[in-house]
């Protein structure tokens, strides 16, 4: 090939546009996306749960997954890439897939599969009863605090694993575990930690230095698969959602990249409960929610109930999920109260299925059947 040739070659090279997904560090439409699954039955509740099925439908290299314990003793793991067990209540999510089962997702890591969890999804991965035996350590008992904001440090060798900085971050703690490594191994799995608590995380009235250092995330290898697990809340602040991608990068090597619809001016203002979520619905209506233009969406706890955030939205929506904990979670006294309150004041509240026994009847109540498009009624106002 001659000098003109090359020129030319090179000039023509130049013009070819550089594909946007490339550019952007996207996934391409042809590139398989991982499949994660979201444990959502009893036992895991909570704004976390939104947070991670949010984090985890709006990546374009992830494909979120719903998934119940019957659908892990049915073998249903050997189709994800990921198991990601989020916040709640451990024992419960340990007894919804059943302890007979809990070696189908032993035999899912050591073929390659990958574990994420928060906070009782750490607490899972722990040795002992009524746990999933993952790796070697042990919850100290009575030693976990309450909700708040704590401190923890990120080691250098975790922030390489979660593609982040290195140092100290401000994090939310609900209760999380407080454990330590177990002196000789009983757990097929291995792990270290790579974060610790740099503040106070014990109940008042116990001495408040003495879990400070304690492991805040863990992670390790069983089999051939990986497990991480924090004992905070990364998922609910934005400014710690690099945390909670990095340890989905640390499993399985992927960078996400959520990508969150975009809202018209002015959207209606909605809250939907999450206290009470079991079965793939909540997250359904969740995202078809989230998606709209015209909706901004808030994920509703008891705590935010009692703290006056329903004076800022226009609906509240309570679908259809664990009837008798959302009576429970609306039938405190505080609660009924506030929800008197709201509705006095011209909100209104949507109700699905047997949520709409929790409720009182109200004009402003209206009582929905469990399968329906909330949407309707909240756009037509």
């Amino acid at each position: 090939m001659n000098k003109f040739s090359v020129i030319l070659l090179t000039a023509v090279l130049c013009l070819v546009p550089v594909s946007s997904n490339a550019a952007a560090g996207k996934t391409p439409a042809s590139a398989k996306k991982l499949r994660v699954g979201l444990l959502v039955d009893k036992g895991s509740r909570g704004n976390g749960v939104f947070h991670l099925a949010s984090l985890i439908a709006h990546s374009p290299q992830t494909e979120l997954v719903t998934v119940m314990g019957q659908d892990i003793r049915d073998g249903k793991l050997s189709s994800l890439d990921v198991l990601v067990v989020p916040g709640g209540a451990a024992w419960r999510q340990f007894y919804a897939i059943g302890p007979a089962h809990i070696s189908k997702l032993h035999d899912f890591l050591r073929k390659g599969g990958s574990y994420v969890g928060t906070c009782a999804g750490m607490t899972n991965v722990t040795f002992g009863k009524n746990r999933m035996n993952l790796l070697p350590f042990v919850p100290h008992r009575k030693a976990t605090g309450s909700t708040g904001q704590v401190t923890v440090e990120i080691s250098k060798e975790g922030a390489k694993l979660l593609g982040i900085k290195p140092g100290l971050r401000a994090v939310r703690y609900s209760g999380g575990p407080i454990v330590y490594k177990l002196p000789s191994a009983r757990v097929e799995g291995k792990g270290d930690p790579i974060a610790f608590f740099k503040t106070s995380v014990t109940r008042p009235g116990y001495d408040p230095t003495k879990f400070i250092g304690s492991p805040a995330i863990l992670y390790g290898t069983f089999g051939k698969g990986k497990v991480i697990a924090t004992s905070f809340h990364p998922e609910y602040q934005e400014e710690n959602h690099d945390i909670m991608l990095g340890c989905f990068y640390a499993v399985t090597g992927v960078r996400m990249t959520p990508v969150y619809p975009k809202k018209n001016f002015r959207p209606v203002r909605v809250g939907i409960v999450t206290s009470a979520l079991i079965g793939h619905g909540p997250v359904k209506t969740m995202l078809d929610l989230e998606r709209h233009p015209d909706i901004d969406l808030h994920y509703i706890m008891l705590s935010e109930i009692n703290k006056g955030w329903l004076r800022h939205l226009d609906f509240l929506v309570l679908p259809h999920a664990d009837g008798a904990l959302t009576k429970k979670y609306m039938n405190t006294p505080y609660s009924k109260k506030v929800l008197t309150e709201f509705l006095n004041n011209g909100g209104i509240i949507l109700a699905g299925g047997n949520a709409a026994d929790a409720v009182a009847d109200h004009k402003n109540v209206k009582k929905l059947p469990a399968k329906v498009d909330f949407k309707k009624y909240i756009l037509s106002k």
